[in-house]
């Protein structure tokens, strides 16, 4: 009765529809909040909510146990599919059916098997009963039936994938600094898997050096266009001019913006076996080795300036305060590295940065106070700023996630089943001959299947 149950297709269309309410739940919850903080917002359900986990919909038990059902079902409904295909028997129909049917086309020689064969069909049964003429079956091209049975293995080595991903996969950042190693793991502890166990009271390692790397940043490089610069009025009414037309916005002729080119990153990777890789990434553009994927996220600076003579060492974008100065200071990111002109040329770029002044009114306001370059100073709100030197690391995210190749040999396995069996061509030919008339049936499936160029290739 269950076997029965788990091999129908109604089965499957059920469970796909209690997986759409489930993905529906997972738009409207916020996914990976803590359930604290869903309550202090005023979420509602609390109960709900936390008895099944909605907050984590796509790891909770509800969810992993209709996948496991639905990768059951998929299995038996494949297992039942596959003998229904080994006992496929093609069946030739009777003569006078042939030569009767609507859709035959006759051919006024007999030799037609010889220019079947030569086209590509091969013979795949023939009538071992009734009398002569019999009819014989030729077919070419790819089976649909093993194409959609192949689809569906995909499907079924997503999920695992999916399930491989749900439990192994980790995703964790590195800050890389010149000549300041890092050593980074493929293992983690706090993995879903790895949580599981301690739950179930197994003692979990907190490293494994076999999957260690070492990262040494050799070089981080910026690269820069040189972007148009514009001056947006302070006054709404000049604003609002420009929004509807009969005000011109025009460039501005103090200088050009810094239109981000390139973030490179150049490393050498030592691996778990001692060889060292030189390894080059930038956005868009990871590296990877082995089960080793590294992408460029960001990078971060910090500048050594003086203020007043105070020693400072302040990183870009995070506000800082000045001992006997109302209010806090901010430096806006360094601009270094190779700017590219409009004019095709190139030119390295002194180091320079935009000091800002926050008012403890209006934490929210900028107020810009000035330019300053590495060496130079600054005198601004009663205080003498000094740029004396910074300093530059490459910001990366490394993830390991063993289901991904899975995941993707199994897409390409269902599309490109899916492409065959929608584009491709199959044919059948059902055929028998009488006095050197050659009676023909054709059947074909796939959107480039030409019925019309089989029966001119068998009349020449």
């Amino acid at each position: 009765m269950l076997y029965r149950l788990l091999s129908s297709l109604k089965t499957s269309v059920y469970i796909l529809a209690f997986m759409c309410l489930i993905f529906l739940i997972g738009t409207i919850f916020p996914q990976g909040e803590n359930i604290e903080d869903y309550i202090k917002a005023g979420g509602k359900y609390v109960a709900v909510v936390r008895a099944l986990d909605f907050l984590d919909i796509f790891i909770s038990p509800l969810f992993l146990i209709t996948t496991a059902i639905l990768l059951l079902n998929l299995v038996i409904c494949l297992f039942e599919r596959f003998k229904i295909f080994l006992k496929i028997k093609r069946t030739p129909m009777d003569f006078q059916s042939l030569k009767n049917h609507p859709n035959r086309v006759t051919f006024n020689n007999a030799d037609i098997e010889k220019r079947l064969k030569k086209t590509g069909f091969k013979l795949k049964a023939e009538a071992q009963s009734g009398a002569p003429p019999r009819v014989k079956i030729y077919e070419k091209g790819l089976q649909y039936w093993w194409l959609s049975w192949c689809y569906h293995v995909g499907i079924i080595l997503a999920i695992f994938g999916f399930f491989l991903t749900a439990l192994f996969a980790f995703e964790k950042d590195v800050l890389l600094y010149p000549e300041k190693p890092e050593t980074i793991s493929l293992y983690s502890e706090d993995t879903r898997w790895n949580e599981f166990l301690r739950d179930i009271g197994v003692e979990v390692s907190d490293k494994q050096e076999k999957n260690e790397y070492v990262l040494t940043l050799k070089e981080f490089r910026t690269e820069y266009y040189q972007g148009l610069k514009l001056d947006y009025p302070k006054e709404k009414l000049e604003r609002l001019a420009i929004g509807i037309g009969t005000k011109k916005l025009k460039p501005s002729k103090k200088g050009f913006s810094y239109m981000p080119r390139m973030w490179l990153t150049s490393l050498d990777v030592k691996k778990p076996d001692g060889n060292i890789l030189d390894a080059e990434l930038w956005v868009n553009r990871p590296f990877r080795t082995g089960s080793l994927t590294l992408y460029q996220m960001g990078y971060e600076q910090k500048v050594n300036m003086t203020a007043n003579g105070q020693r400072l060492e302040v990183e870009a974008r995070v506000p800082f305060e000045v001992k006997g100065v109302k209010g806090k200071f901010v430096l806006g990111s360094l601009k270094l590295g190779t700017l590219f002109k409009r004019d095709g040329t190139t030119e390295e770029i002194k180091p320079v940065t935009t000091l800002y002044h926050i008012p403890e009114s209006d934490p929210q306001a900028r107020e810009v106070l000035g330019e300053v370059g590495l060496g130079e100073k600054l005198d601004a709100r009663g205080v003498l700023f000094e740029f004396r030197d910074y300093k530059e690391g490459s910001y990366l995210s490394y993830r390991k996630d063993p289901g991904v190749r899975l995941v993707g040999l199994a897409c390409l396995f269902v599309f490109l089943g899916l492409f065959v069996r929608s584009l491709g061509a199959w044919y059948r030919i059902q055929y028998a001959a009488e006095r050197k008339i050659a009676y023909v049936i054709v059947s074909s499936r796939g959107i480039l299947a030409d019925k019309d160029r089989i029966i001119r290739k068998l009349n020449k």
